[in-house]
């Protein structure tokens, strides 16, 4: 698919750089955090280890977590957080989030987790999905993908029951900037008959005093990368919580998601904190083991039909007022 270095956004870009934005305020109302999914047939377990930045240049520590029964927010000292992005290893208190796995000891009124999972080989993307975004300091949030898919070699009890994530896969991003788009949707999986794996997020973009509809996708599929971006040309044909289409060039791209799921294991949905101007303040769903068919195509030809019962989803609709 097309190259972002040959597109107008690129030279935009650089041409803003360059026309005086050299100088940007210090690192307050920052944040900045990391997705670790993993998942087995029945279960999902979601961690988001990260730090925020408020106005008075503050540091507060936080891990989240998300599964089929409940969510919940832990909070750390400074004096308990250490990250080292370079080898993307992040220590919360005594657990341990790393490119090699995950060891977890927590034990709060809430929740408890202890258990180890080992990573396999990362499946990294191409290039980074933010394109020629990635060099603009003053983006309100920046996305990163760390592994499309990876193995899984572990178990871990929480709250009493065992979790094995032996021979399964799972899947690890990142953001950081100042507040998550006002709205937008993200979505994501990688469970499918197939070897293939999907992201895809489309959300509200400030920039430069003006705003646009951002969109970035990113699919591996039987060892090809596609990828749909709008500094690639990308068209927002249809968002809507029920279904997703886009269209670049001669490839059409579609995601229609179901309420219905063809387990007994319900899909769920708990709330999570979301950053808005460094802080943590803001209510946001993530919802977990939805039904979805997707669909690519390259003109009328179709590159594959899938379906997966373990889609990863987050709707945050436009404001009414808007």
């Amino acid at each position: 698919m097309s190259d972002y270095r040959n597109k107008h956004w690129g030279n935009k870009i650089i041409k803003l750089l360059r026309n005086g934005c050299s100088s940007f305020p210090k690192r307050i109302k920052y944040f900045e955090g990391w997705y670790f999914k993993h998942q087995n047939a029945d279960a999902v377990l979601a961690l988001i280890p990260g730090h925020s930045i408020d106005e008075k240049g503050r540091k507060h520590p936080f891990l989240q977590i998300i599964w089929n029964e409940n969510s919940y927010t832990l909070d750390f000292s400074e004096e308990d957080y250490l990250s080292d992005r370079k080898r993307r290893r992040i220590i919360l208190g005594n657990n341990l989030f790393s490119p090699e796995g995950v060891k977890l000891d927590i034990q709060s009124k809430e929740i408890t987790i202890q258990g180890i999972i080992r990573y396999g080989s990362f499946s990294p993307i191409a290039y980074s999905i933010m394109g020629p975004f990635q060099w603009v300091p003053f983006m309100e949030c920046s996305h990163e993908i760390i592994s499309m898919a990876h193995d899984l070699k572990g178990s871990l009890k929480v709250n009493g029951k065992l979790l094995d994530f032996n021979g399964e896969k799972g899947y690890i991003e990142g953001d950081k900037g100042r507040s998550f788009p006002r709205d937008y949707l993200w979505l994501q999986c990688n469970r499918f008959p197939q070897e293939a794996s999907v992201m895809v997020s489309i959300a509200h973009i400030p920039f430069i005093g003006h705003s646009f509809q951002g969109c970035i996708c990113v699919i591996q599929y039987q060892g090809e990368e596609f990828r749909f971006a709008t500094y690639l040309g990308v068209k927002v044909v249809c968002k809507r919580e029920t279904a997703v289409i886009l269209r670049q060039g001669e490839y059409t791209f579609k995601i229609f998601l179901s309420n219905r799921n063809r387990k007994k294991t319900a899909r769920f949905s708990h709330s999570l904190l979301a950053p808005d101007q460094g802080r943590m303040v803001r209510f946001i769903k993530e919802e977990h083991l939805l039904l979805g068919r997707f669909l690519l195509y390259k003109g009328e030809s179709l590159i594959f039909d899938l379906t997966s019962d373990h889609v990863s989803f987050e709707y945050v609709p436009e404001p009414e007022y808007q």
